[in-house]
Formats: C-alpha cells, sequence, structure tokens
C-alpha cells in the first residue's frame, strides 16, 4: 500500500498534465469571409468542418460571412489579428501582392487551350497553388510582409461576353463598351477594338440596363448573383477567357506559427476543400445560370473563327506587357521567369482536371498532387 498511493498520485498527476495538455491544444479560429451569400460563404461551412476533421478536433472555425471585415477591410484586419483566417481578395491590395496578382492576370493563357468543358477554374486554381508553394518564394514574402500565411485557393468558372447585343464578329465589337472587372481584361478589350469600363458590381445592372455598356465581362453565375440574366439578351461563352483567382484562404502567421505541424497539415488539407467547394460551385452554377438565361429568351453566340484568332493573339502579344507593367510599377523583379513557370503549369493541370466529377474528387487532386507534399515545418514560418 506505501508503494500503491504514490503510484496513483503520480497517475492522477500524468492524467491532469495530459488533460491540460489536450485542452491548451484545443483552440477556435475566427474566419472571416466578406461575403453575405454565394460560393465563397457555402464553402467555407464546409471548409470550418473540413478543419475540424482535418486537424483532429483540435482546431474549430467560427464562420464570420461580413459581420467581422468587408473585403476591401480583409488584408489589413487579417494582418492586425482582427480575425485569424480571412478570405482575402489579392487584387484589392496590388502594392502588397504583386507577385500573385500578376500570376492571376495569366488566367487569360486559359482561352488557349481548347478547352470547352467548362473547366478552366479548377484547373488555375491547381496551377495557382502549385505556383505559390513551388515556384514563387516572392510571393510568400509578400504573404508574410502582410503577417499571413498562403493556405489555399480556387477560381471562378471562365469570363465570357453578357450583352445587350449579338457580340459574334470583330466589326460587332468595334467601339462598344465593355465593364471589364481586372487589368487583363481591360487590357484585352482594346486590343480587339472595344472600349473598357471600370466599375462597381452593383453598378452592372442598371448600366446594362441603360445601354452605358454594351456587355459586362463576367463568369457566368453572376447572371443570377448581380441579376444580369434580366438584362442579358446575347451571351458569347468562348470570349475572353480567363478566370477569377484573386481569392486566397490566408491565416494570421502569429496563429500559424502556434500551430503544431499536424494542425498546420491539417489547415492546408482543409484549403484544398475550401479551394474545391468554391471552385466547383462556380462551375455548377455556371451551367444552371447559362440554362436558365437561355429559358428567360437570351441567346448564345459562337465567336467567328476570326474573332478567336484575333483574341488568342491579343492573349499572346498582352504577355510581355504583363511582366513590364509589375515589373515597373510593383518593382517585380523576375517577371518573365516567373511567367515562363506559370504557362506549363496551366497546361498541365488543364489535362489533370479533366475526369474530374466532384468537388470533393478535385480537392483531392488538389492535395495529392501539391498541398500534402508542402513541408509545414518551413512554409509561413522561414519567410
Amino acid at each position: 500500500m506505501r508503494h500503491i498511493r504514490p503510484l496513483l498520485i503520480a497517475a492522477t498527476l500524468t492524467s491532469g498534465l495530459l488533460a491540460s495538455a489536450t485542452a491548451s491544444a484545443q483552440t477556435t479560429l475566427r474566419y472571416a469571409v466578406g461575403f453575405p451569400t454565394g460560393a465563397a460563404p457555402e464553402a467555407a461551412r464546409i471548409y470550418a468542418e473540413a478543419v475540424k476533421k482535418h486537424t483532429n478536433n483540435s482546431v474549430s472555425l467560427r464562420v464570420y460571412d461580413l459581420s467581422l471585415l468587408n473585403l476591401a477591410e480583409m488584408s489589413s484586419g487579417l494582418k492586425q489579428g482582427l480575425a485569424d483566417i480571412g478570405y482575402v481578395l489579392t487584387p484589392y491590395s496590388p502594392a502588397e501582392f504583386p507577385h500573385v496578382n500578376m500570376a492571376s492576370e495569366l488566367s487569360m493563357l486559359l482561352a488557349l487551350q481548347n478547352d470547352p468543358s467548362g473547366k478552366a477554374g479548377m484547373a488555375f486554381g491547381g496551377a495557382m497553388a502549385e505556383f505559390v508553394f513551388n515556384h514563387c518564394p516572392e510571393c510568400n514574402v509578400d504573404y508574410g510582409k502582410q503577417n499571413q500565411v498562403f493556405t489555399g485557393t480556387g477560381a471562378s468558372s471562365p469570363y465570357m461576353l453578357l450583352c445587350t447585343k449579338p457580340m459574334r464578329t470583330l466589326d460587332d465589337l468595334k467601339g462598344a463598351r465593355l465593364r471589364a472587372g481586372g487589368a487583363a481584361w481591360a487590357r484585352w478589350a482594346r486590343q480587339v477594338g472595344a472600349t473598357p469600363v471600370s466599375m462597381p458590381g452593383n453598378e452592372i445592372f442598371e448600366a446594362m440596363k441603360q445601354k452605358v455598356v454594351e456587355c459586362s465581362i463576367q463568369s457566368a453565375p453572376e447572371l443570377s448573383g448581380l441579376n444580369l440574366k434580366e438584362v442579358t439578351s446575347d451571351i458569347t461563352p468562348e470570349l475572353p477567357g480567363g478566370v477569377f483567382n484573386g481569392a486566397t484562404t490566408n491565416i494570421n502567421r502569429d496563429v500559424w506559427r502556434k500551430l503544431t505541424e499536424e494542425q498546420r497539415r491539417g489547415i492546408l488539407r482543409a484549403g484544398t476543400v475550401m479551394g474545391a467547394q468554391t471552385t466547383y460551385r462556380y462551375f455548377t452554377y455556371a451551367k444552371r445560370d447559362m440554362e436558365q438565361a437561355v429559358a428567360k429568351g437570351a441567346k448564345v453566340h459562337q465567336a467567328s473563327p476570326e474573332f478567336l484568332k484575333t483574341s488568342r493573339g491579343a492573349i499572346e502579344a498582352d504577355l510581355p506587357n504583363v511582366g513590364a507593367l509589375y515589373s515597373k510599377q510593383h518593382g517585380v523583379k523576375r517577371a518573365d521567369e516567373l511567367i515562363a513557370a506559370m504557362r506549363p503549369l496551366i497546361t498541365k493541370w488543364t489535362k489533370l482536371v479533366e475526369p474530374v466529377n466532384s468537388a470533393e474528387a478535385l480537392a483531392d487532386l488538389y492535395w495529392n498532387e501539391v498541398y500534402s507534399k508542402v513541408d509545414v515545418k518551413v512554409h509561413g514560418v522561414s519567410q
């Protein structure tokens, strides 16, 4: 009995210490999305479940759609620790994320792949992740300067011409005013003889209704998201191409460094879920909204061969402009080298996503090809 009592005390103390360690390892992180509705908030709920699952219940998320930080506040709020994880739109901060934004503009290269599947966003999400993790240390330095760590990304469905008149030929487009939501699309518009117009998303409906612009360069889900199906009579889905890829799931670097390696790996695994869920939802919503627009009377047009040839030539010709622009305005030093690294990734991923038929399959592909190979001892720690 004299020996048993000390052993019981020791066992009790050890058990208490283990319980304390387990409790201290469990944490709830604040995840700010910044969208009130749509693919991102819907995917965020599934992402939260994936974080819990892949960290063995040691990390949970509290999702804030719009109540914590809006899109414009997201990056600075995440940097300051107002949120622990954020859905960051890097184009909102051009000076802070020049390398990622430059790579995002290369999504126009998707239009050169001759891929009618509508899976361009899936391909670019994979290519972009591989680029950031493996080919662009500067991207991670940019994130580090903002006290953030990149953990995942996805992309929209392809951008197309949603119009109030047919746009089949270069003559149809000549002089037309096109709402362009990004620099790459604005340059494309000028190169094919149109006039780009910049305006916030919430003004597009009225601008098309009042014929202030003839078309909006958008992904098909905006037919419902911005209610453009009410003012869109003609659609040219082949042009101009490209996707929006400026959304990344980032974690506050101070928070990341406090996580165990197993938890970091789990966060990355969940990052594939967020990227895949968002991207696949855009893919399915694009099909749905095109069908709804056609049912309301919108006509879908094929671009003429001359129009397609000119468009693709304009995209190729614009590549040196992308590198020169970011070198001059944002001090990107390896622009041509980084662009050269991105091109084969787009071709590679266009082929990789061909058999994908679900968000789960896409997440698995992202994980197996890229995210599982990230060294969590180094990523976000040494940058």
